[in-house]
């Protein structure tokens, strides 16, 4: 919602794309190779910018699906892999690589800011949990765990943002003092 409320911030008339997509890849891979799982005009998300799903909408034919998981993302009761459909996710944090000692919901280790696919360094993986739970007051769509790096999951994936005229033209900006008025 946030995403499409912006668009008719900017001035721009008929241009917006609409909320952002998000989709699990069907592809798995370990922890080293994360950043480049996307497919182009996507980025490996972090937990922070799908944990709300109101402002997102799955891209059911990008993303991994379940048998009941319609154009919606598959959760953590369709267990159709050892795996399920979890998926890694950036943590918002700094370089870590060492286990959590929170046994659920853990979200801090990152396998060296997804450089290692070492055995003893862990990242988080997240799934998106199969019951209505309230947790704290707040619905607990989200889950997830600590994971060594060396084991293949999907990635959780999102929509890059377009450019927001201001950005675009700051940009502009840069360049024409950057290069004497003339871009590149």
């Amino acid at each position: 919602m946030l995403g499409t409320a912006a668009c008719g911030l900017g001035g721009s008339s008929g241009s917006c794309p609409g909320p952002r997509q998000f989709y699990l890849s069907k592809s798995r891979v370990q922890g080293n190779q994360v950043l480049s799982a996307c497919a182009a005009g996507f980025h490996m998300a972090s937990r922070f910018e799908i944990a709300s799903l109101s402002g997102v909408v799955y891209d059911a034919k990008r993303g991994a699906s379940s048998d009941d998981s319609g154009s919606g993302p598959p959760s953590a009761s369709a267990t159709y892999s050892s795996t399920g459909p979890s998926g890694w996710i950036r943590t918002g944090g700094d370089a870590h690589y060492t286990k959590s000692n929170d046994p659920s919901g853990a979200a801090t280790a990152n396998c060296a800011v997804w450089t290692s696919n070492s055995h003893d360094a862990y990242g988080t993986v997240a799934f998106l949990k199969d019951r209505f739970a309230i947790d704290n007051g707040a619905p607990a769509f989200w889950d997830g765990h600590d994971e060594r790096c060396d084991v293949p999951h999907s990635v959780w994936c999102v929509g890059d943002f377009p450019a927001t005229f201001a950005a675009r033209e700051e940009q502009q900006e840069h360049r024409r003092r950057r290069f004497g008025g003339f871009e590149p």
